[in-house]
């Protein structure tokens, strides 16, 4: 069947198009999309860059909605649920989408706030915790607070063994939302104070853990001075640029080096359903983050905003309303 989808024909020009979406096959279901997050890549994809092809494409992989048919072989969901889709498509701006049925997991019946049952990144934000295993006590530096950034503090505070949990992030308006989460410390890394706490952490031999999710070279190369002896840095930012560091520090330093996108789990669906639970628990509030949301027949403002992080931006989702 053909549905509209939002389509990138060329750099910084999205048209709706009709996309032919297959009918689900064993073990397959088809949603009727209600909304979609607008992940970072889908603001470079809009540029053209990291493009998966030639344009045109169609982007998009934080949907939710209401199952519509279910293939052969599946029998925990039926057409009428609701759901959030975290995996499986990387074209889910459609009015339609099909994917695996361990893809998507069955929301509250309940569900009505469709920008806040966007799920997707908080599943990568969870991944990203659940690999670096973080021991009793560990000290955690978080670098850049942003969406992500933001997401994963949430678990560092709520659900996390972390001791002392230090944050660096440029922006005002971002450290004010981190200190809602009350770590230890929110620091502008540019300023004196935090300057003085970055010194001081290198001087007592460094942080247990370092997650850089500022993807920034400023940010990756403070990640890169502030991990301890046979420490851990996470790298969970996509950097579309060559990022350089010191082989010399990384070898004699025993760091372990975690680059936590979602392809790095190979049992990554079995993160999507936890994640739910978590939710429910209260540990991540991911719509509460959400600053920017349209309709997808004009959307265009919030895919600028996406890229240029005016308006204090940090998350936009579209609404696939009829």
């Amino acid at each position: 069947m053909k549905a509209d989808a939002l389509w990138i024909v060329e750099p910084n020009k999205m048209e709706i198009r009709p996309f032919e979406v297959e009918e689900p096959k064993y073990d397959e279901v088809m949603f009727k999309t209600k909304a979609g997050g607008v992940c970072c890549w889908d603001s470079y994809l809009y540029q053209g860059i990291s493009a998966p092809g030639p344009m045109p494409y169609v982007i998009g992989h934080e949907s939710v909605g209401i199952i519509e048919k279910v293939g052969g072989g599946v029998t925990n969901l039926k057409p009428g649920d609701k759901v959030f889709c975290a995996s499986g498509s990387n074209q889910m701006m459609c009015k339609y989408v099909t994917v695996k049925s361990n893809c998507v997991v069955k929301l509250s019946d309940e569900t009505t706030d469709w920008v806040s049952a966007v799920t997707e990144p908080t599943c990568c934000a969870v991944n990203v915790l659940y690999k670096t295993y973080i021991e009793p006590g560990d000290h955690v530096v978080l670098i850049g607070a942003g969406y992500m950034g933001t997401l994963t503090l949430q678990g560092l505070t709520r659900g996390s063994q972390a001791g002392r949990i230090t944050v660096f992030e440029i922006r005002e308006d971002r450290r004010e939302l981190a200190k809602a989460y009350h770590p230890y410390e929110v620091l502008d890394p540019e300023s004196n104070e935090g300057k003085k706490v970055i010194d001081e952490i290198i001087a007592k031999g460094g942080a247990d853990v370092v997650i850089e999710f500022s993807a920034a070279k400023s940010g990756f190369e403070l990640a890169n001075r502030l991990f301890k002896l046979a420490g851990k840095l996470v790298i969970g930012s996509w950097h579309r640029s060559p990022m350089e560091f010191d082989g010399t520090r990384w070898h004699l330093g025993g760091v372990t080096v975690y680059n936590l996108s979602p392809m790095s789990n190979a049992h990554y669906t079995e993160i999507l359903p936890r994640t739910y639970e978590l939710i429910k628990r209260g540990v991540y509030e991911p719509g509460k983050l959400v600053t920017h949301v349209s309709n997808y027949k004009d959307c265009k403002e919030v895919f600028l905003r996406a890229i240029d992080k005016k308006d204090n931006y940090m998350k936009g989702v579209i609404l696939f309303n009829d």
